[in-house]
Protein backbone atom coordinates (compact mmCIF):
# COMPACT_ATOMS: atom_id res chain seq x y z
CA UNK A 1 0.00 0.00 0.00
CA UNK A 2 1.59 3.45 -1.05
CA UNK A 3 0.43 6.58 0.61
CA UNK A 4 1.01 10.23 0.23
CA UNK A 5 1.57 12.31 3.29
CA UNK A 6 -1.35 14.05 4.75
CA UNK A 7 -1.23 17.62 4.15
CA UNK A 8 -1.06 18.92 7.77
CA UNK A 9 2.29 16.78 8.38
CA UNK A 10 3.42 18.55 5.31
CA UNK A 11 3.15 22.24 6.57
CA UNK A 12 6.15 21.27 9.19
CA UNK A 13 8.37 20.37 6.51
CA UNK A 14 11.14 22.66 5.44
CA UNK A 15 11.91 22.73 1.54
CA UNK A 16 14.82 22.65 0.02
CA UNK A 17 14.95 23.23 -3.60
CA UNK A 18 17.42 20.97 -5.37
CA UNK A 19 19.02 21.56 -8.79
CA UNK A 20 17.34 19.03 -10.90
CA UNK A 21 14.25 20.55 -11.91
CA UNK A 22 11.35 20.67 -10.30
CA UNK A 23 12.83 18.32 -7.45
CA UNK A 24 11.64 19.15 -3.53
CA UNK A 25 13.62 17.88 -0.59
CA UNK A 26 11.23 18.24 2.60
CA UNK A 27 12.31 17.34 5.90
CA UNK A 28 10.09 17.47 8.88
CA UNK A 29 12.43 19.42 10.69
CA UNK A 30 16.34 20.73 10.55
CA UNK A 31 16.62 20.01 14.54
CA UNK A 32 15.53 16.79 15.97
CA UNK A 33 16.00 15.41 19.73
CA UNK A 34 17.41 11.79 20.01
CA UNK A 35 14.31 9.32 20.22
CA UNK A 36 12.66 11.45 17.71
CA UNK A 37 11.71 10.50 13.82
CA UNK A 38 13.00 12.50 11.11
CA UNK A 39 11.23 12.36 8.09
CA UNK A 40 12.17 12.87 4.72
CA UNK A 41 10.55 13.40 1.35
CA UNK A 42 11.66 13.90 -2.15
CA UNK A 43 8.86 15.47 -4.58
CA UNK A 44 9.15 15.77 -8.44
CA UNK A 45 11.05 12.90 -8.32
CA UNK A 46 11.21 10.12 -12.01
CA UNK A 47 8.62 7.00 -11.43
CA UNK A 48 11.23 4.29 -10.35
CA UNK A 49 14.71 5.88 -9.20
CA UNK A 50 16.32 4.36 -6.48
CA UNK A 51 17.77 7.12 -3.70
CA UNK A 52 19.60 6.27 -0.34
CA UNK A 53 19.56 8.08 2.50
CA UNK A 54 23.45 8.48 4.56
CA UNK A 55 23.03 9.73 8.04
CA UNK A 56 24.66 9.01 11.54
CA UNK A 57 27.00 6.74 9.79
CA UNK A 58 23.78 4.50 8.11
CA UNK A 59 22.07 4.30 5.11
CA UNK A 60 18.77 4.42 4.53
CA UNK A 61 16.33 3.61 2.11
CA UNK A 62 13.49 5.31 0.49
CA UNK A 63 9.96 3.99 -0.63
CA UNK A 64 7.89 5.62 -3.24
CA UNK A 65 4.89 7.08 -1.14
CA UNK A 66 2.87 9.09 -4.35
CA UNK A 67 3.57 8.72 -8.03
CA UNK A 68 6.45 11.47 -7.88
CA UNK A 69 7.27 11.28 -4.52
CA UNK A 70 9.76 8.96 -2.22
CA UNK A 71 10.26 9.20 1.20
CA UNK A 72 12.39 8.49 3.89
CA UNK A 73 12.56 7.48 7.97
CA UNK A 74 15.11 7.75 10.62
CA UNK A 75 15.01 7.08 13.97
CA UNK A 76 17.62 9.25 15.89
CA UNK A 77 18.17 6.89 18.77
CA UNK A 78 18.73 7.93 22.45
CA UNK A 79 21.94 8.88 23.53
CA UNK A 80 23.07 10.11 20.41
CA UNK A 81 25.50 13.47 21.04
CA UNK A 82 24.19 16.59 20.04
CA UNK A 83 25.60 18.80 16.89
CA UNK A 84 25.28 19.40 13.47
CA UNK A 85 25.25 15.90 11.22
CA UNK A 86 25.26 16.19 7.62
CA UNK A 87 22.61 14.24 5.77
CA UNK A 88 23.74 12.87 2.01
CA UNK A 89 20.68 12.10 -0.20
CA UNK A 90 21.93 10.22 -3.69
CA UNK A 91 21.25 7.84 -6.10
CA UNK A 92 21.95 4.36 -5.98
CA UNK A 93 25.33 3.40 -8.25
CA UNK A 94 24.26 2.82 -11.84
CA UNK A 95 20.37 3.52 -10.67
CA UNK A 96 18.10 5.05 -13.77
CA UNK A 97 17.33 8.83 -13.42
CA UNK A 98 19.97 9.44 -10.96
CA UNK A 99 19.48 12.93 -9.10
CA UNK A 100 21.85 15.34 -8.02
CA UNK A 101 23.63 14.39 -4.68
CA UNK A 102 21.98 16.30 -1.86
CA UNK A 103 24.12 17.51 1.25
CA UNK A 104 22.23 19.30 4.06
CA UNK A 105 22.46 19.48 7.81
CA UNK A 106 20.85 18.69 10.40
CA UNK A 107 20.96 19.56 14.02
CA UNK A 108 21.15 17.18 17.18
CA UNK A 109 19.87 18.96 19.57
CA UNK A 110 20.45 18.75 23.56
CA UNK A 111 18.24 15.63 25.23
CA UNK A 112 17.88 15.82 29.05
CA UNK A 113 16.96 12.30 30.71
CA UNK A 114 14.66 12.11 33.47
CA UNK A 115 16.39 8.83 35.73
CA UNK A 116 14.19 6.12 37.48
CA UNK A 117 15.23 3.82 39.98
CA UNK A 118 13.14 0.28 39.72
CA UNK A 119 13.09 -2.05 42.59
CA UNK A 120 12.74 -5.62 41.83
CA UNK A 121 12.15 -8.45 43.77
CA UNK A 122 14.54 -11.63 44.00
CA UNK A 123 12.20 -13.31 41.81
CA UNK A 124 11.76 -11.08 38.91
CA UNK A 125 15.69 -10.16 39.38
CA UNK A 126 16.29 -13.40 38.44
CA UNK A 127 14.93 -13.17 35.11
CA UNK A 128 17.54 -10.26 34.07
CA UNK A 129 19.90 -12.91 33.06
CA UNK A 130 17.88 -13.50 30.10
CA UNK A 131 17.15 -9.94 29.01
CA UNK A 132 20.14 -9.69 26.51
CA UNK A 133 19.96 -12.87 24.47
CA UNK A 134 16.06 -11.36 24.45
CA UNK A 135 17.21 -8.04 23.19
CA UNK A 136 19.51 -9.62 20.09
CA UNK A 137 16.56 -11.34 19.17
CA UNK A 138 14.42 -8.77 19.20
CA UNK A 139 16.63 -6.58 17.40
CA UNK A 140 17.59 -8.92 14.85
CA UNK A 141 13.72 -8.96 14.05
CA UNK A 142 13.58 -4.85 14.07
CA UNK A 143 16.39 -5.06 11.14
CA UNK A 144 14.15 -6.60 8.35
CA UNK A 145 12.77 -3.75 6.16
CA UNK A 146 9.45 -4.48 3.69
CA UNK A 147 8.94 -2.08 0.75
CA UNK A 148 5.22 -2.20 1.43
CA UNK A 149 3.85 -0.11 3.73
CA UNK A 150 0.94 -1.49 5.82
CA UNK A 151 0.33 1.36 8.31
CA UNK A 152 -2.46 3.41 7.28
CA UNK A 153 -3.25 7.15 9.13
CA UNK A 154 -1.85 7.70 12.64
CA UNK A 155 -1.06 4.90 15.16
CA UNK A 156 -3.13 4.13 18.08
CA UNK A 157 -2.40 3.31 21.78
CA UNK A 158 -2.62 -0.66 22.19
CA UNK A 159 -5.29 0.23 25.15
CA UNK A 160 -6.42 2.94 27.45
CA UNK A 161 -4.72 4.00 30.58
CA UNK A 162 -2.13 6.47 32.24
CA UNK A 163 1.47 6.67 31.45
CA UNK A 164 3.46 5.76 34.31
CA UNK A 165 6.10 6.14 32.36
CA UNK A 166 7.39 7.62 29.53
CA UNK A 167 9.71 6.99 27.35
CA UNK A 168 13.36 8.10 27.29
CA UNK A 169 13.87 7.73 30.84
CA UNK A 170 17.78 6.60 32.12
CA UNK A 171 17.07 3.52 34.27
CA UNK A 172 18.48 1.70 37.42
CA UNK A 173 17.34 -0.92 38.43
CA UNK A 174 17.32 -2.02 43.25
CA UNK A 175 19.18 2.01 43.21
CA UNK A 176 22.64 0.33 41.27
CA UNK A 177 22.31 -1.43 38.34
CA UNK A 178 22.28 0.61 35.71
CA UNK A 179 19.16 -0.59 33.05
CA UNK A 180 19.73 1.60 29.80
CA UNK A 181 17.10 3.71 28.59
CA UNK A 182 13.20 3.20 28.74
CA UNK A 183 12.88 2.80 25.18
CA UNK A 184 8.97 2.70 25.21
CA UNK A 185 6.30 3.81 27.19
CA UNK A 186 4.66 1.68 29.93
CA UNK A 187 0.74 2.02 30.26
CA UNK A 188 -1.08 0.91 33.38
CA UNK A 189 -4.56 -1.26 32.87
CA UNK A 190 -6.01 -3.73 34.42
CA UNK A 191 -4.79 -7.06 34.67
CA UNK A 192 -6.27 -9.13 31.33
CA UNK A 193 -7.51 -5.92 29.29
CA UNK A 194 -7.78 -6.28 25.80
CA UNK A 195 -4.27 -5.31 24.20
CA UNK A 196 -4.95 -3.75 20.06
CA UNK A 197 -2.70 -3.68 17.17
CA UNK A 198 -1.89 0.41 17.13
CA UNK A 199 -2.06 -0.40 13.31
CA UNK A 200 -1.95 -2.70 10.22
CA UNK A 201 0.67 -4.96 9.95
CA UNK A 202 2.05 -8.73 9.76
CA UNK A 203 3.00 -10.56 13.04
CA UNK A 204 7.11 -11.10 12.66
CA UNK A 205 7.33 -12.33 16.67
CA UNK A 206 4.35 -13.56 19.00
CA UNK A 207 6.37 -15.41 22.18
CA UNK A 208 7.02 -16.08 25.91
CA UNK A 209 10.05 -14.63 27.51
CA UNK A 210 11.60 -14.46 30.77
CA UNK A 211 12.56 -11.04 31.13
CA UNK A 212 10.53 -9.36 28.41
CA UNK A 213 7.45 -11.23 29.47
CA UNK A 214 4.60 -12.17 26.74
CA UNK A 215 5.72 -10.67 23.65
CA UNK A 216 4.11 -9.41 20.45
CA UNK A 217 6.29 -7.65 17.28
CA UNK A 218 3.84 -6.19 14.61
CA UNK A 219 5.83 -5.54 11.09
CA UNK A 220 4.00 -2.27 9.83
CA UNK A 221 6.29 -2.50 6.65
CA UNK A 222 9.23 0.01 5.25
CA UNK A 223 11.19 -0.89 8.53
CA UNK A 224 8.44 0.32 11.31
CA UNK A 225 7.59 -2.17 13.95
CA UNK A 226 5.94 -1.69 17.39
CA UNK A 227 6.50 -4.32 20.16
CA UNK A 228 4.22 -5.42 22.86
CA UNK A 229 5.47 -6.65 26.22
CA UNK A 230 4.34 -8.34 29.40
CA UNK A 231 1.43 -9.63 28.39
CA UNK A 232 -1.06 -12.14 29.92
CA UNK A 233 -2.17 -13.77 26.96
CA UNK A 234 -1.02 -13.96 23.31
CA UNK A 235 -4.03 -14.18 21.09
CA UNK A 236 -1.82 -13.78 17.55
CA UNK A 237 0.37 -15.98 15.54
CA UNK A 238 3.40 -15.24 13.55
CA UNK A 239 2.41 -14.57 10.19
CA UNK A 240 -0.74 -13.28 10.82
CA UNK A 241 -2.37 -10.11 9.38
CA UNK A 242 -3.70 -8.01 11.22
CA UNK A 243 -5.84 -4.84 11.44
CA UNK A 244 -5.31 -1.57 13.16
CA UNK A 245 -7.41 -2.06 16.59
CA UNK A 246 -7.36 -5.69 16.68
CA UNK A 247 -7.02 -7.40 19.64
CA UNK A 248 -3.76 -9.20 19.77
CA UNK A 249 -3.78 -10.32 23.60
CA UNK A 250 -4.53 -9.21 26.77
CA UNK A 251 -2.80 -6.84 29.59
CA UNK A 252 -0.24 -8.52 32.18
CA UNK A 253 2.57 -8.92 34.14
CA UNK A 254 5.06 -11.23 32.96
CA UNK A 255 8.60 -10.94 32.88
CA UNK A 256 10.25 -8.04 34.52
CA UNK A 257 7.08 -6.29 35.52
CA UNK A 258 6.18 -5.17 38.89
CA UNK A 259 2.25 -4.54 37.88
CA UNK A 260 -0.26 -5.45 35.41
CA UNK A 261 0.81 -2.72 31.96
CA UNK A 262 2.00 -2.92 28.13
CA UNK A 263 5.29 -1.80 27.63
CA UNK A 264 4.69 -0.09 23.77
CA UNK A 265 7.63 0.61 21.55
CA UNK A 266 7.98 1.67 18.12
CA UNK A 267 10.86 0.79 16.35
CA UNK A 268 12.34 2.38 12.84
CA UNK A 269 14.76 0.88 10.91
CA UNK A 270 15.62 -1.02 14.72
CA UNK A 271 15.97 2.59 16.85
CA UNK A 272 13.48 2.77 19.36
CA UNK A 273 11.39 6.06 18.93
CA UNK A 274 8.87 8.03 20.83
CA UNK A 275 5.81 6.64 19.90
CA UNK A 276 3.65 9.49 21.19
CA UNK A 277 4.02 11.44 17.80
CA UNK A 278 3.53 8.48 15.92
CA UNK A 279 -0.33 8.86 17.45
CA UNK A 280 -0.70 12.31 16.61
CA UNK A 281 1.03 12.56 13.03
CA UNK A 282 0.78 10.86 9.80
CA UNK A 283 4.40 9.98 9.47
Amino acid sequence: MKRHVGIPFLLAFLSFKASAADLKVLLSSSAVLPGETLRIELDGIAPGAKVRADFLGKRFPFYEVGPAAQRALIGIPLGTAPGSRSLKIHSVKSAVNPIPEQDLQVAISSRMYEVENINLPPDKNVLTKSEHNESVRIHKIALQSTRDQYWEGAFQFPVEGPIEAPFGLKRTRNGTIDAGFHKGIDIKAKNGAPLTAANAGVVVLAAPFKAHGRVVMIDHGQGVMTIYLHMQKILVRPGQRVAKGAVIGKVGSSGLATGPHVHWQVFVHSVPVNPIPWTELEF
